[in-house]
């Protein structure tokens, strides 16, 4: 008997590296040549090396400008300014590295999530199978297969194929195949314990037990789909708060940038807004400069309420403008469709192998900087690529957008193996302090609320820019749980929305006088969105906790970053009382 099995057959060309290390006698030469600049006869003289072998490593050492000939007084070859900087500050050599391209035809099932190669399956097309066949078919409830997802299943299969000395960069986002079909299989061979090449356990054990009772196997649960915090390094410098750090911040980001930057923001601005124009020409005036070096710069905005198109028309605006030099071919990558999420990010390069994602409450392309905003900058390698992979998720759904999903993966992907090699590791310890670090999705914030709510023993304080509808049981009554128990107890915001008017507001801030302080900051406007309790949480988000409910079946509409490090929620706290008491004072 034959069973029929969904599945997904993706083809694609992955791209996978190759590095180099450097051996102890190029090491041995380069710390000779810093005490004991010299010529090649010298150095074989003084090392007892052969003159081929010093040939061959000074020829390496100067092609990655480490060693330099100095011809005054007289000809020497020494270190360079680079190769002084790699010794005295302990850091690793550059790698070398060559790219090859592979081609890769994979066959992913969902009952099982076992990942075939294409010649060692038999694979139908889905017109192939027919009503009356025995078949696991494609459900509308199944998790939705596309080319990002299977770029896992990829990473997956890639793993124990690669040789020593290589790792995967990622998929190339062009030219990729993803189709449905089914999977055929002898139930006969099942019985005498014959299975595909690659068959999961799972799919094994499943199929057998559709050996034993002649039920079809189910699809493969969901797996859970929180992971576990990121380790990483925090402190309160991490943290942008009020319009001038972020705008500077910004400039200060992308003129530093080598490669790549990507802006998300929800709205855009017209070119003729003339409300904070002076602040928005800064960072474009910044993007144009990075055009200008050859830095690829990639522009996203978010919202799908974009009536008569004038989000996507003040896209094409900037896209003129930035093109107004002629130079932007291949370097400028604006997205005029909506990747439908409130979301705010700005990531880049760091120009040093590294790279910097900013996640928070300012709007880059729209805002007109009065309000005051709170983010988080990320910079450690771990947390950088978190955030990357988080943007990527965000962006997945424009068609468009496969060049930048791609430089997204290849980013996230070499700032992890930066971490895992130990040669690129930090060589001494850190100052520092050790945080943990976990990205919340929309439908997560809610529970988390709740959880501070209850869980917290000296202090709580949430801050969003609005008020509305669900307030009460999505801020108030969570507060009020907190505010039985702590002294500390703080809601802050500047705006009602929809049905909410002034004195339903007064009305729970009469309700709850004495158990919760509810503050109203008109000027400056408080546009920020976060969460903090106790000494060391912080929540830096998107959502407008008292206004809107993050929703479990679209996870991505909002996203927060959980912060915790000694003294975390003190700090930020300081920097908001000061800021505001600073313009009251004004």
């Amino acid at each position: 008997m034959t069973i029929y099995i969904a599945a997904w057959h993706y083809r694609a060309r992955v791209v996978v590296q190759r590095t180099w290390g450097w051996s102890p006698v190029e090491e041995l030469v380069l710390l000779h040549l810093d005490g004991s600049p010299g010529t090649i006869e010298s150095v074989k003289t003084r090392l007892g090396l052969n003159t081929q072998i010093v040939g061959a490593t000074l020829s390496r050492l100067m092609r990655f400008g480490l060693v330099e000939l100095r011809t005054s007084p007289v000809p020497l070859l020494c270190t360079s300014a680079l190769g002084r900087q790699f010794i005295r500050s302990g850091q690793p050599l550059p790698e070398r590295s060559s790219d090859r391209e592979v081609s890769v035809s994979l066959v992913y099932e969902p009952v099982g999530r076992s990942v075939f190669r294409r010649r060692d399956v038999d694979l139908l097309p889905e017109r192939a199978v027919e009503a009356a066949d025995y078949a696991v078919r494609f459900t509308r409830d199944a998790p939705n297969v596309t080319d990002e997802t299977m770029a896992l299943q990829v990473g997956r299969f890639m793993a124990g194929t690669l040789r020593p000395g290589e790792w995967l960069r990622g998929v190339r986002a062009v030219n990729s195949v993803l189709r449905r079909g089914y999977l055929k299989l002898e139930l006969d061979d099942v019985r005498n314990g014959v299975f595909p090449k690659g068959a999961s356990d799972e799919l094994v054990g499943a199929l057998r037990t559709t050996v034993a009772t002649g039920s079809l196997p189910p699809l493969a649960a969901e797996p859970p789909a929180l992971p576990p915090p990121i380790e990483t390094e925090f402190d309160a410098d991490g943290f942008l708060v009020g319009s001038t750090d972020h705008v500077d911040r910004f400039v200060e980001i992308v003129d530093a940038a080598a490669q790549d930057v990507f802006v998300l923001s929800t709205f855009v601005a017209a070119q003729a807004d003339e409300r904070g124009r002076e602040h928005r020409d800064r960072i474009l005036d910044a993007l144009g400069r990075a055009i200008g070096r050859g830095v690829r710069c990639h522009l996203f905005f978010g919202t799908s309420l974009d009536e008569d198109a004038k989000h996507a028309l003040a896209m094409e605006e900037i896209r003129v403008r930035l093109s107004a030099g002629g130079l932007t071919r291949g370097y400028l990558h604006v997205h005029r469709d909506p990747v439908r999420s409130h979301a705010k990010f700005l990531a880049a390069d760091n120009g040093v192998a590294g790279a910097v994602v900013v996640v928070g409450s300012c709007n880059w392309l729209s805002s007109p900087f009065l309000a005051v905003e709170a983010s988080v900058v990320l910079t450690e390698a771990r947390a950088a690529a978190a955030g990357l992979d988080v943007l990527r998720s965000i962006v997945a759904s424009l068609p468009d957008a496969g060049r930048s999903r791609e430089h997204l993966r290849f980013m996230s992907a070499e700032l992890r193996r930066s971490w895992e090699v130990v040669g690129l590791r930090r060589p001494a310890p850190s100052v520092v302090p050790k945080a943990t670090l976990s990205v919340v999705h929309a439908g997560d914030h809610d529970p988390l609320l709740r959880k501070a709510a209850h869980e917290a023993e000296r202090r709580f304080v949430c801050c969003t820019n609005r008020l509305g509808a669900p307030m009460v049981p999505a801020l108030f009554m969570p507060a009020e749980v907190a505010g039985r128990r702590l002294d500390d107890v703080r809601v802050l915001y500047s705006r009602q929305t929809g049905p909410t008017k002034r004195r339903h507001v007064s009305e729970q801030r009469r309700r709850l006088h004495g158990v919760v302080d509810v503050i109203g900051v008109r000027e400056p406007q408080l546009h920020c969105k976060f969460l903090l309790w106790d000494e060391d949480d912080v929540v830096v988000s998107t959502l407008n906790w008292g206004s809107q409910s993050g929703r479990a079946d679209d996870p991505l509409d909002e996203i927060g970053i959980h912060v915790k490090s000694p003294g975390l929620a003190v700090a930020l706290l300081g920097r908001i009382e000061r800021l505001l008491l600073g313009s009251a004072d004004g």
